[in-house]
């Protein structure tokens, strides 16, 4: 089993991440070390710090594990603060899932250090009954809700102005109230409750009564018009910074990911968190946005003019325009950006209008795969395996990602490599996999490292003992960098290790034998007797 943890422990915003606990539940799997949580103290995110596994042994449940950070969900199930049960429509506290008894804590902390409360911390009293109005709106006891609720509300706290505004809109039909709700969502929303900010854009959406029509960020921004959309955004930028005050730290952020990564990457990186594409919980700008990309493409960096092509190409978040799409695209993928190639040949193989080579795109693809690009590998395997703009062919899928694992892609276990082994014929599968061995091979004397890859693995299979069979059998079964997938050598390994008796390769065979089938398992055994003489994996012509 092997560990890779995170190599710098940074935030999309630049901003270096502080650790605060040890997560008390378990995200990860069973083997996997502890998850943590962590905080950017430049943003305000929360993130837990967890970990993927790859090369999964299906029978012992162990992997290798790589350690990766994702921006903590408000459905975390143990409170933040003190570490209690939690639910998922619970209220968040500046970015942190907390429980609502930990949210009056600290909201009532907060308000002490900005003297807007005379007490250090709330009575017995205070508690008991803000939490028995928790529990009776959770009964749909409103009426008692409501009397409970409406001090704590009338006195300024945000989490009961919410609540107040949940029982008026969802409450009993004959005490329903939008106008009211409203008034209460916006004192909530005045203190940056997250929530009352989703109510109100809810409220506006659906209820026409309430005036103007603001949509929800995701979910009906489709149904307006750009000029609406861009309005919208620059209406509530405004308006968060009268509330933000000092906590606007939109410049910070972009200062930090300048010093971090450089002038146009970090400009780039803050361009990406504007559009919605790094921080989910973001102030979207796609107005301030384009104007980066746009500066950054007159610039000639490769990643802003790919992105910017994108937008143009797709009306994300701009005026659509096709013959500026083209150009900017052709500049990126002319500088070697992949995902720009990868973009534009999505977008010629659904017949969009963009005015581009199908042919000139492809031969962009091999230069990246010539140059050993294990992501333009991935990427072209997979076109094969789903027929994305050409027929599909399984041989060559299984080729390009045989060889994308090789030169260090991390695929997802099980992968496709796998499903297709249980489509194709033995012999189809003797041929592909001899393709990617031929291909390694015209390439030894251009690239020391596939040269040492083989020279090592000859080394290995004629100095070492018996018990070298069982992890070769595993390395062939699996594939990984530096080792093609070979799963007609790993029976032919995993038999050799049973023979000199390692029983745990039992199971193993068990596994290989129902895709190659007991007909097809004496020729790997014979292909195998022929790796052992030369050490070389055996290329079929």
């Amino acid at each position: 089993m092997e560990l890779t943890d995170a190599q710098e422990q940074l935030c999309f915003c630049g901003g270096k991440l502080r650790i605060q606990y040890i997560s008390p539940v378990k995200f990860s799997a069973p083997y996997a070390p502890k998850d943590e949580l962590w905080f950017c103290p430049l943003c305000g995110k929360y993130f837990m710090k967890t970990w993927k596994a790859d090369d999964i042994d299906y029978y012992t449940e162990k992997a290798d594990y790589t350690a990766v950070f994702e921006e903590l969900r408000p459905t975390l199930r143990f409170c933040f603060t003190c570490k209690g049960s939690r639910k998922g429509y619970h209220p968040t506290y500046l970015g942190r899932p907390v429980c609502p008894k930990c949210f009056f804590l600290n909201e009532w902390e907060d308000r002490y250090k900005r003297r807007e409360i005379e007490k250090k911390f709330p009575s017995d009293t205070e508690i008991r009954d803000f939490m028995a109005a928790e529990r009776a709106l959770e009964n749909w006891a409103y009426a008692e809700a409501t009397d409970k609720f409406r001090p704590f509300a009338e006195a300024g706290f945000a989490l009961a102005q919410y609540r107040m505004g949940e029982i008026y809109e969802t409450g009993p039909v004959e005490t329903r109230d939008i106008q009211l709700a409203m008034e209460w969502y916006k004192k909530a929303a005045q203190k940056r409750f997250g929530q009352a900010f989703f109510r109100l854009g809810k409220l506006y959406s659906e209820n026409h009564t309430a005036g103007i029509n603001v949509p929800l960020r995701s979910v009906v921004a489709a149904k307006i018009s750009l000029a609406e959309l861009l309005k919208a955004q620059e209406e509530s930028s405004t308006a968060l910074r009268k509330s933000w005050g000092r906590h606007d730290n939109r410049k910070k952020i972009f200062d930090s990911l300048n010093n971090v990564y450089g002038e146009l990457e970090g400009t780039y990186r803050y361009a990406e968190i504007l559009d919605g594409r790094s921080l989910t919980t973001f102030l979207l700008d796609f107005g301030e946005s384009a104007k980066y990309y746009r500066n950054l493409s007159e610039d000639r960096y490769a990643p802003a003019m790919g992105r910017f092509g994108e937008k143009l190409a797709m009306g994300d978040g701009l005026e659509k325009n096709a013959d500026e799409a083209v150009h900017w695209l052709v500049t990126a993928i002319s500088r070697g950006w992949l995902p720009a190639v990868e973009f534009a040949w999505n977008q010629v193989s659904s017949g969009s209008e963009l005015k581009l080579e199908r042919d000139w795109i492809k031969a962009r693809f091999f230069d990246e795969i010539n140059n050993c690009n294990a992501r333009a590998m991935h990427i072209w395997g997979m076109i094969n395996f789903r027929g994305n703009g050409i027929p599909v062919d399984l041989k060559e899928a299984h080729k390009w990602l045989n060889l994308a694992q090789y030169f260090g892609a991390k695929l997802p276990r099980p992968n496709y490599m796998e499903l297709i082994e249980r489509e194709i014929s033995f012999e189809q599968l003797l041929e592909t996999t001899s393709a990617a061995q031929q291909w390694l091979l015209e390439r030894q004397k251009k690239i020391r490292s596939v040269a040492k890859d083989l020279r090592n693995l000859k080394d290995r299979v004629k100095t070492e003992g018996d018990t070298k069979w069982f992890g070769i059998g595993e390395l062939f079964q699996n594939g990984r960098e530096g080792f093609l997938r070979h799963i007609i050598l790993a029976y032919g390994c995993f038999d050799l290790a049973l023979k000199s008796g390692n029983q745990a390769a039992t199971t193993h065979l068990e596994f290989l034998t129902r895709i190659l089938t007991h007909a097809r398992t004496a020729t790997a055994v014979e292909m195998t007797s022929e790796f052992i003489i030369t050490g070389q994996i055996p290329v079929i012509e």
